[in-house]
């Protein structure tokens, strides 16, 4: 059977969803954005996030578990293809990945469960008997498994998933239809002041590496007196939570969360955005910083796009060398970008994954 691109489709997009914007949230968004454009498909999110309180017409809010599971339930039998976007790396995202593909088992079209984090890998090993046969379940009933690197794909494997299941997608979906928003006054200012900004998309987690991007800026700017750094995704009132802070607060722009627009406008406005972690799937900011013409140092882990200058995990001193080198070029096009061609290439796979997920049910 053959099913065209005219074909009607019936996504229920599962995950959370800004606010906060950043990481899983801003693929749901994105793709949610994306297959409104698309003629014939009818999508809708089901928010599992922290602003799912938030009254919206972009999404169906979750209201416990039970909630969750008939809401799940309802689309399902209304032939809806559930495609949930998780972490995979604690217990609660594989109950959810579990219950979503149960219920896919309902409409005949199963379910497509993408996970995010470069920290699945290290879960599977260490988790115990009974979570690893909820993994186990989960990915041998699973329609199709999506992740960000090989690493994952091998952890799923060993987990019981069919190779043939398993492909990897960048989280990265385009930036078509996100215009962009001018920045609130504190963050002009900033940039004002600064010069070179480098910013970078946190968490207050241990593994976004914020310490050592606050010990990187304080040795740059022996060299760069007038360097800034901004951090989206951590307000103010975490500063005390960052001994590393002290020496250079003035120069640290604790910037919080602020819608996505804002977001790419702030990193279309940087010398060099960064990507300290020590854990990464596929890093959904790093692509966007690319598609935007900015020049990425990140640390080693995870899915790199070819462009990205990478720093040894942990290393300062070696994320220092890279940050030199690259305010050292004397080719950065600012505003050129370097990926341009990939802004929906995501998009489009998942696009099509879904047109065959279809045709085979």
């Amino acid at each position: 059977m053959t099913v065209s691109l005219r074909s009607h489709l019936k996504v229920l997009l599962v995950g959370p969803y800004p606010p906060p914007c950043g990481g899983i949230s801003s693929t749901v968004h994105d793709l949610q954005q994306f297959l409104l454009t698309q003629t014939s498909v009818d999508v809708q999110v089901l928010n599992m996030g922290e602003g799912r309180a938030i009254p919206s017409e972009n999404y169906l809010a979750v209201n416990g578990p039970v909630g969750f599971i008939w809401i799940l339930m309802c689309y399902a039998r209304r032939g809806y293809l559930i495609h949930l976007e998780t972490n995979g790396h604690n217990q609660k995202s594989w109950l959810t990945a579990l219950v979503c593909v149960l219920a896919g088992l309902f409409n005949g079209q199963k379910t497509i469960i993408a996970f995010g984090s470069g920290m699945l890998p290290g879960y599977l090993k260490q988790c115990n008997l009974a979570h690893r046969l909820i993994a186990r379940a989960t990915v041998k009933w699973a329609g199709c498994l999506i992740c960000r690197n090989d690493e994952m794909v091998t952890a799923l494997k060993i987990s019981g998933g069919a190779p043939d299941k398993i492909i990897i997608v960048p989280g990265f979906v385009g930036l078509s239809g996100q215009a962009p928003q001018p920045v609130p006054q504190e963050i002009a200012q900033f940039f004002r002041r600064h010069d070179p900004v480098l910013g970078a998309a946190v968490t207050p987690s241990p593994e976004y590496g914020i310490p050592i991007a606050l010990q990187a800026l304080a040795t740059i700017r022996q060299d760069y007196s007038k360097a800034g750094l901004i951090l989206l995704g951590v307000g103010p009132e975490m500063a005390a939570s960052f001994p590393d802070l002290m020496p250079v607060r003035e120069h640290v722009l604790l910037a919080g969360a602020v819608p996505s627009n804002v977001a790419r406008t702030v990193m279309s406005m940087l010398a060099v955005f960064l990507r300290p972690t020590y854990f990464d799937g596929d890093s959904v900011s790093v692509r966007e910083a690319l598609a935007l013409g900015i020049p990425v140092v990140a640390s080693a882990t995870g899915m790199r796009p070819e462009s990205v200058v990478t720093f040894q995990v942990g290393d300062c001193d070696d994320l220092c060398k890279k940050l030199r080198e690259v305010f050292g070029r004397a080719l950065i096009e600012t505003g050129k970008p370097i990926i341009r061609d990939e802004d929906q290439g995501s998009a489009n796979v998942l696009l099509g994954l879904y047109q065959r997920m279809l045709a085979r049910a």
